[in-house]
């Protein structure tokens, strides 16, 4: 019992998070099949805009955050240098109109990096800083060559 009053403690706390533009999980993607399905449906709408086919990373960040600022050169560099080889897409999670995106995508800490294939299949996922090396080395343990625009 005392559980339960625990457990429902947290998730108020949580609630109210959200509410105030904290990033925090959805109560609706309980299960890890329902967190898929919601990661699913929004890859597809993001990667089906693009003309050719490439593979994408998606780094979920707000502007408050140490990590994601220390991030933001980084992500500059790759949007330009591998801009052939990946897409790169931004969401900052402070945004009213970004938190569902967020919420669907079982967004609990920042920064976080989800990495595509070409048909927008999630492939990867990472929480946290993360180095341009360690991007690029990722991307080739995933088996995509990455080497930069000449």
């Amino acid at each position: 019992m005392k559980f339960r009053t625990q457990h429902r403690s947290i998730l108020t706390i949580i609630s109210l998070a959200l509410l105030l533009g904290i990033v925090t999980v959805s109560a609706s993607c309980s299960s890890g099949e329902k967190k898929e399905q919601a990661s699913e449906k929004v890859s597809r709408a993001v990667i089906s805009d693009a003309a050719v086919k490439l593979p994408k990373m998606v780094d979920f960040k707000s502007p408050t955050c140490p990590p994601c600022r220390a991030m933001e050169p980084i992500l500059a560099e790759l949007s330009v240098e591998y801009a052939h080889a990946f897409e790169l897409v931004l969401i900052d999670v402070s945004k009213q109109e970004n938190q569902q995106i967020a919420a669907q995508n079982a967004i609990q800490y920042i920064p976080t990096q989800i990495f595509y294939d070409e048909n927008g299949k999630q492939i990867f996922r990472h929480t946290g800083y993360y180095s341009k090396q360690d991007i690029l080395n990722k991307w080739k343990e995933l088996g995509y060559a990455m080497s930069p625009k000449e």
